[in-house]
């Protein structure tokens, strides 16, 4: 598939505030600060599509960003560490839970995992619980 047109629609924590499950959505989750925003970038061929950072827990919502006008790339926050205090943290995962019991046009989740380390306890127990 060729990625013709990319745009940002919204940004939030409240999953029913995510746009109407009228499109398919492919989302992507790891880590904080495993590539995910820069894959989005990548794929898009866009360098400011989806917001980066190199301190770890940039996306601390559910981005959303129409592809082709024909369906969702949905861009995570990180599990496990991130620059933000421990209650921030555990919203992330409430978001994330939120997010992944809700979105019945979630067709795909895409967990990224970093090539350069062994897969982290936080990948596996993301896993398990998935």
């Amino acid at each position: 598939m060729i990625i013709k047109s990319a745009q940002f629609v919204t940004s939030n924590q409240d999953v029913a505030k995510c746009p109407a499950p009228n499109l398919p959505e492919y989302a992507f989750i790891g880590r904080s600060n495993v590539g995910k925003s820069s894959l989005i970038n990548m794929l898009c061929n866009s360098k400011k599509l989806a917001k980066t950072s190199s301190t770890p827990g940039k996306t601390q919502l559910i981005n959303h960003f129409i592809i082709n006008d024909s369906w969702y790339l949905v861009d995570l926050p990180g599990y496990g560490y991130a620059k933000v205090a421990k209650t921030k943290r555990a919203a992330f995962s409430q978001i994330i839970v939120d997010y992944l019991s809700a979105r019945q046009n979630l067709m795909c989740l895409f967990i990224l995992i970093d090539v350069r380390i062994e897969p982290q306890n936080s990948d596996l127990d993301f896993m398990r619980q998935t």
